[in-house]
């Protein structure tokens, strides 16, 4: 009983000792559930953000260690190598909505992965070794802040009520002259984009990569940020990402229970704020206190 409350005391003061790794990868996860949440400004389900983190890796990885190429620029060419591919599978998807769409954005990340089990210059199923330990905090990080700032100033803009109108109604929105084609592929392309730059940030700091790193796995991890976070607030994958990043490793006491623990965890989640802890309802308590004062005894 004493080790387990010792190892219950560590999950919370391991909060305030986490290395630099442990944040490098809670700044991978934080801009990976980003990526999926930008096309869901259009109300996009994407489950294909797993196949543009596996491109924007290996396009990074070509780059830097058979090529010498600059880490800065070739994070820049893995996130528009991304976004291209991004806009070339969103041309013929968009028409989808709903499930259809994130089944066949899944479909999209299982050619991926099977694509480089079998493409040799990346190492095929051997995956690549040897790649240089660039990424480090200031990048994550950096990148993150200007991605963060990007999603705050979306909201005001006028791009970003676009967003919001062709989520709540394409016919509404087209209506009011919205270019409902070029909103959606703005946004999954520059979801795409995010992801790829992600992907090259996570392959330098693992240091090893191969195809099923970015397997069916992992796009569930990126839908779950979204999930548990908040899927209506740009913070809520923040925070999803966080959560569940960091209490992968602290559960690890449970040993074999771990997982079980974490499944009970999402599902209560799910059933008490099926909208996200940061559900677009937490941003108005205030309002809500003032109603029940102004409410008749």
């Amino acid at each position: 009983m004493r080790a387990i409350l010792d190892s219950v005391v560590g999950v919370f003061t391991g909060l305030f000792t986490l290395g630099e790794a442990d944040l490098v990868t809670i700044g991978i996860n934080m801009i990976m559930g980003l990526s999926m949440f930008l096309p869901m400004t259009v109300g996009q389900l994407s489950f294909g953000q797993a196949g543009f983190m596996s491109i924007g890796a290996f396009v990074s990885v070509v780059l830097t260690l058979y090529a010498g190429v600059w880490f800065p620029l070739a994070l820049l060419v893995a996130g528009l190598a991304s976004g291209v591919i991004g806009f070339l599978v969103g041309v013929p998807v968009l028409r989808l909505r709903g499930l259809l769409l994130a089944l066949v954005t899944f479909a999209f990340a299982q050619v991926v992965e099977v694509f480089f089990l079998n493409f040799k210059p990346t190492g095929a199923a051997e995956g690549i070794r040897g790649i240089f330990p660039y990424t480090n905090v200031w990048y994550v990080y950096g990148f993150l802040a200007v991605l963060v700032v990007f999603l705050a100033r979306l909201r005001h803009s006028r791009m970003g009520r676009a967003f919001e109108a062709v989520k709540l109604d394409e016919t509404a929105a087209e209506a009011m002259g919205v270019d409902v084609t070029r909103a959606k592929l703005t946004a999954f392309s520059t979801g795409a984009f995010v992801a790829g730059v992600g992907g090259a940030l996570y392959a330098h700091h693992a240091l090893f990569i191969q195809y099923d790193n970015f397997d069916f796995r992992r796009g569930v991890d990126i839908a779950m940020y979204m999930v548990l976070g908040g899927m209506d607030v740009f913070y809520g994958p923040l925070l999803g990402a966080f959560i569940i990043t960091y209490l992968s490793t602290a559960l690890q006491f449970l040993a074999d229970w771990r997982w079980e623990v974490w499944g009970c965890i999402v599902i209560l989640v799910m059933i008490f704020r099926p909208q996200g802890i940061l559900g677009r309802d937490t941003l108005n308590v205030r309002r809500w206190v003032r109603a029940r004062r102004a409410a008749p005894a």
